[in-house]
């Protein structure tokens, strides 16, 4: 991979390293499009029109206003806040019950946590669910 050196870059590492760790589960299924970045083997470039394919070792770093629509997705209300150098991305259901709020350093990145944190809570309830009906279900046949 090229130099990841971030001085020059329109955002912090932080965000680099969450695309390419955890968040790869949902940025590999995006395709790119203008706007949103991509980092590999050449460095980091801008995704221009018409959108390009990307190589399998490239990330996608989606731009803030893609992850908006996909939070919109998963979270009917939410509120992205700046105070003193962190972003706050605070999700809702349609209950005024929380599903999520992170910081971090990057508006994007915040908004890409609150996606992540709200589909792993919801993985993991399917989870739990599953695991009690079969639970539940043991204990009728021993009866």
């Amino acid at each position: 991979m090229a130099d990841e050196s971030t001085e020059q870059w329109p955002f912090p590492r932080s965000y680099l390293k969450l695309c390419q760790g955890f968040a790869r589960s949902l940025t590999s299924r995006l395709d790119p499009e203008p706007g949103d970045w991509l980092w590999g083997p050449n460095g980091l470039e801008v995704v221009a029109w018409p959108p390009q394919d990307r190589d399998p070792e490239q990330v996608l770093l989606p731009r803030l206003e893609r992850l908006l629509h996909l939070l919109q997705e998963e979270a009917p209300v939410f509120v992205l806040d700046y105070n003193q150098g962190d972003y706050a991305c605070l999700a809702f259901d349609e209950a005024g019950r929380s599903l999520a709020n992170v910081v971090a350093p990057y508006p994007a990145e915040a908004v890409l946590r609150a996606i992540l944190f709200i589909r792993a809570e919801r993985a993991a309830n399917v989870a739990k669910e599953r695991d009690h009906d079969r639970n539940s279900g043991q204990g009728d046949a021993v009866r």
